[in-house]
């Protein structure tokens, strides 16, 4: 999860300028005065105080093996810290972004705000920029139908959502709800998350709320350890797509489910609204905040936890564990006849529907000969 930071405009500028400055060699000084302000910020802001003592001695330790002293660029220590962070915190968040363009940006926006503040006079202020950039992010998310890659009806009636990226609520909710009005109809719903690397709350739980009723129910409260805060997040008592309640519901996930998305996947399963299917997830639960390391580099950092109103605790490390574990490849399928042999046992003790039950036992039949 993160907080509104843009991503899909981040990637087009964030990956481009390493090709030019990614051979810029970086001296054992700077590795040091580096180390030093991430481990300040770790200590300050990560989302577990009692975890960052730990975590900066470790840093220590694989400095002072002289592991970084053959390290000669700047974006090869930011690779390197990345994995080593990420090896020794066990929190996929952590990420080191060797951009010194987008400091030197973040710091000439800084100042004008704070001139203008002084001043009195009007400038171009980060929110103005923000109104530019988010420009560019609409169009990138408007180019991948704001995350939703497929929506039909698969044989016997079984709505599917191939789902790959929750965007701001306010640019995806009427795709949302067009979504869930398409599969409305149907008898049972296959939301395939295996690919989603998550995105913005809280539309996960407005999409979430579809498939409660209109009541307001704590979805996932989340706590921040720099303000010492908890925020409790409702499901939506108003939507604009039709509710899916009281069917079955099958989420597909894997190692690929990421962020939002095991949110999205944890909350349905423990409120008993869904099945999940595949392999376990990421595990990666944390909210993240970008900070500046120093002129160079800047910190990808967990800073918010969530906590699920029935486990009281998160999916951080463990993943979104399925209640039917199966291949990657395999889920769709194990779900689609999961959900059919659903259907045809209702219809069953009908006998007015036999030609549906006969059409729905050839569908069967096809899926599992694959």
């Amino acid at each position: 999860m993160m907080k509104h930071i843009k991503k899909p405009l981040a990637i087009l500028l964030l990956v481009f300028p390493f090709l030019s400055y990614a051979q810029k060699k970086i001296s054992d000084k700077d590795k040091s005065s580096t180390i030093e302000s991430i481990k300040e910020l770790i200590h300050a802001n990560y989302v577990f105080e009692h975890k960052t003592a730990y975590f900066n001695r470790s840093l220590d330790s694989l400095n002072a093996t002289g592991k970084y002293e053959g390290v000669k660029d700047y974006q090869a220590f930011a690779d390197i810290l990345t994995e080593d962070l990420i090896a020794i915190t066990k929190d996929k968040h952590f990420k080191i972004q060797y951009n010194p363009d987008l400091v030197q940006s973040r710091r000439r926006r800084l100042e004008a705000s704070q001139q203008a503040e002084e001043e009195e006079t009007e400038v171009e202020t980060e929110e103005t920029n923000a109104e530019e950039e988010i420009d560019w992010n609409y169009w990138y998310a408007q180019k991948k139908n704001f995350g939703f890659e497929k929506v039909e009806v698969l044989g016997g009636n079984i709505g599917y959502i191939k789902y790959t990226f929750f965007q701001p609520l306010s640019w995806a909710e009427s795709t949302i709800d067009a979504t869930m009005r398409f599969v409305a109809n149907t008898d049972a719903l296959i939301i395939d998350l295996r690919e989603n690397q998550g995105g913005y709350s809280p539309t996960d739980s407005y999409l979430a709320s579809h498939f409660f009723d209109e009541n307001a129910t704590l979805w996932m409260s989340s706590y921040e350890r720099r303000l010492d805060e908890t925020d409790s997040v409702l499901t939506f008592q108003d939507v604009g797509g039709e509710r899916y309640v009281d069917k079955s519901v099958f989420i597909l996930v894997s190692e690929n489910t990421f962020s939002l998305a095991e949110r999205f996947a944890y909350g349905l399963k423990h409120f008993g609204k869904a099945i999940i299917i595949g392999e376990a997830s990421a595990g990666a639960a944390h909210a993240i905040d970008f900070m500046e390391v120093n002129e160079n580099y800047l910190i990808q950092l967990p800073i918010i936890r969530s906590v699920h109103p029935v486990t009281k605790i998160d999916w951080e490390g463990t993943g979104v564990i399925p209640d039917i574990e199966t291949s990657n490849e395999e889920a769709l399928r194990t779900a689609h006849l999961m959900a059919l042999n659903e259907q045809i046992e209702a219809l069953q003790s009908r006998t007015i529907v036999g030609p549906i039950l006969e059409r729905y036992e050839k569908i069967k039949m096809e899926l599992s000969k694959r």
